[in-house]
């Protein structure tokens, strides 16, 4: 069954209330969206911002946290360094992180291995804001991550075609045949339908918006909700 993932780049704890009350399933917490003083901000500072203690004792769902950088489409500003320590800090409270899959490997390794040794689910992903890649290239994509320590590999293309989109369905549907856990998204106009029809083909995430977007094409959470239970794959 798909989660419904929403996700949050203001006012988190308000908005994680209303996506509980909209029917969410998780929750993403875009930590790079939330507060440019976090890029600069002592540990103990982003952890006051972003109020997760107060967060998972107001909410029971599960919290995904990131700290998207910038080369895929994140907002944060600071060293890379500054960005791992970060969003190190914010993983003790939660449930799943979020590493990119092109995260120079001594940073991606450090994250991966915490999160393993505090039983974090561990998301890698990768996000192209340009094309769509052929169908061997997203397909080792995808086992790339794996191969990084992913529980779940995410996959975020865009499609300039509804074939570039078809393609991204057909790359799902065959991991999810081999029991492989993994997310795929479609961005832009070609990609809007991927949101609801990737669940249909294995895609075991469907990221929303609640307060503003995070990215091209992102539906909300009863427009979602909606449809997925016209289609029947909820």
């Amino acid at each position: 069954m798909v989660q419904i993932v929403a996700a949050i780049a203001d006012d988190p704890l308000k908005n994680a209330i209303r996506a509980v009350h909209e029917g969410a399933d998780m929750i993403e917490i875009r930590i790079d969206l939330l507060n440019p003083n976090i890029q600069v901000g002592s540990l103990h500072s982003l952890h006051s911002l972003l109020e997760l203690e107060d967060l998972k004792d107001a909410i029971e769902l599960p919290i995904i946290v990131t700290n998207r950088m910038r080369a895929e489409g994140g907002g944060f500003a600071g060293s890379e360094e500054e960005r791992i320590k970060i969003l190190l800090a914010a993983m003790e409270m939660a449930d799943l992180v979020d590493i990119e899959l092109q995260t120079e490997s001594e940073y991606r390794d450090a994250v991966v291995g915490r999160a393993k040794e505090n039983g974090v689910s561990v998301i890698v992903s990768h996000h192209d804001f340009s094309e769509t890649p052929d169908r061997a290239v997203m397909r080792r994509i995808l086992s790339d991550c794996f191969n990084s320590g992913a529980d779940i590999a995410k996959l975020a293309v865009t499609p300039h075609s509804y074939l570039d989109a078809l393609h991204l369905l057909e790359v799902t549907l065959d991991c999810a045949s081999k029991s492989k856990s993994v997310c795929t998204i479609g961005m832009g106009e070609y990609g809007v339908h991927t949101r609801v029809i990737a669940p249909l083909y294995g895609s075991m995430l469907a990221y929303v918006s609640v307060g503003a977007a995070t990215a091209p094409g992102q539906l909300s959470i009863r427009e979602l909700k909606r449809t997925l239970a016209v289609l029947s794959c909820d």
